[in-house]
């Protein structure tokens, strides 16, 4: 069963979501520890993962020296029942090449707000459709 879109918890946790992505657009990652729990674990789409945010908060550093966001829209929010968001989402980046991919983050939040579990997934952004005629 999913909740209620306007439901105040979830439009708080959609509110912390759209600003982490923001971060990455606007490099500003400040307000980083209203975001997320000291004991996140966060795992990449394609393998690394960190244990805390003081680990989170050195990838990030790492990340703004070799890589620059240009867009990272979100496309769909929807909410289960245990605390958990789904973000779809197209993320778009400039390292010495562009790096474009949808992708999927399932996203928990603990009792005092802050993420504490976030996982990324990550597909294609060009979908073939070898059966649609």
């Amino acid at each position: 069963m999913m909740i209620d879109l306007n439901d105040p918890v979830f439009l708080q946790r959609q509110t912390k979501i759209k600003q982490y992505f923001k971060m990455w657009l606007n490099r500003d990652f400040s307000d980083l520890p209203t975001i997320i729990a000291p004991d996140c674990y966060y795992q990449e789409c394609y393998g690394p993962a960190y244990l805390s945010l003081t680990e989170i908060q050195a990838w990030i550093a790492h990340q703004l020296t070799v890589q620059t966001v240009t867009a990272w829209p979100i496309t769909t929010m929807w909410a289960a029942t245990d605390n958990t968001v789904f973000v779809e989402w197209s993320f778009t980046a400039k390292t010495t090449e562009i790096t474009q991919f949808d992708g999927l983050s399932k996203i928990h939040f603990n009792a005092a707000g802050l993420i504490d579990d976030l996982r990324e997934y990550e597909t294609t952004t060009k979908h073939t459709y070898p059966y649609h005629h």
